[in-house]
């Protein structure tokens, strides 16, 4: 085992400048060994982030040290697998797009947003992929994990605001990116896109195509639902409300069907349809004793669905 170790100025100064057997040195020190090809082995099935979660059961490093495992799995990521993208990237990346289009927003005109899609993009056509062509989901949580509430607030809402902005091309663009990074949003972040542009009526129509859209995961179609919430199309969110709480009953997808109760809620108190909002409300009764029969001792807590 190496007997160079890092000092605690690594947390001001950061890891690039001290050498792998000073990582290799202070990880050894307190509690983890660490050879190439073991790191190398870890990466075969994670990322960053899940290597140092392997390692924190036996990490011992405490004060200055606490943090250290996180900082140094992506360091070593860095010199040992340069070839390979790392969550962490993406991460940058894409909080540099973030912050290049809010620059945009405030009337900065020569924000850097050309440069900061262009890394992005980059990135994008190295990034590890499952089989349907979309990110891996563990690549993909470990890429999102760092950001804010207020951050994932400002994500979702950007595409949209561009659009409404006067920046549609970017809006389209943002958009497109969303969809990759997250596949239950496909062509929902687009169409509310194209409602800001002026073409509600057709950005409606793609909505409800998507909610009727079987091959969708169940989760995909409800957040097409929330999308016309969104665009207040109440009439067409009550009807593929409606249409997708049968499904999931007639699949005895409770879940779903619960899931679905607040969004109706909702809708049908926007209408003021206080003979729908009944029928809800008894619907609602059964799919929650069934619900507590199936799950006993599994209680699930009512919210209204607030747009």
């Amino acid at each position: 085992m190496s007997t160079q170790r890092v000092d605690k100025a690594w947390q001001q100064k950061g890891l690039k400048e001290y050498s792998t057997e000073a990582l290799l040195g202070t990880l050894g020190h307190y509690g983890i060994p660490v050879a190439e090809e073991d790191f190398r082995k870890l990466a075969e099935t994670t990322f960053p982030l899940g290597i140092a979660q392997q390692w924190k059961g036996k990490w011992k490093g405490t004060g200055p040290f606490k943090d250290f495992i996180v900082g140094a799995a992506v360091e070593l990521w860095r010199r040992w697998l340069p070839d390979r993208v790392a969550p962490h990237e993406v991460t940058d990346a894409l909080a540099s797009l973030m912050r290049a289009l809010l620059q945009l927003l405030n009337g900065t005109a020569d924000a850097p947003v050309g440069p900061a899609f262009e890394r992005m993009s980059n990135l994008r056509s190295r990034m590890p992929l499952d089989d349907k062509g979309a990110p891996q989901e563990r690549f993909m949580q470990e890429s999102l994990a760092p950001f804010s509430e207020k951050d994932a607030e400002l994500f979702d809402r950007l595409a949209e605001t561009l659009a409404r902005s006067g920046h549609p091309g970017h809006g389209e663009s943002f958009a497109e990116l969303e969809e990759f990074f997250l596949p239950d949003r496909k062509g929902i972040s687009r169409a509310i896109v194209r409602a800001a542009r002026g073409e509600q009526d057709a950005a409606v129509a793609d909505l409800v195509k998507l909610t009727e859209d079987s091959a969708r995961t169940p989760i995909a179609r409800i957040l097409a639902v929330d999308g016309l919430i969104h665009l207040q199309a109440n009439g067409q969110a009550a009807a593929a409300g409606r249409m997708l709480l049968e499904w999931a009953e007639s699949t005895k997808d409770l879940h779903l069907a619960l899931d679905l109760v607040p969004r109706l809620e909702h809708v049908y108190k926007a209408q003021n349809d206080r003979v729908s909002l009944l029928e809800l409300m008894q619907t609602a009764e059964r799919l929650e004793a069934e619900h507590d029969r199936v799950h006993p001792g599994h209680r699930r807590h009512r919210h209204n669905h607030n747009h």
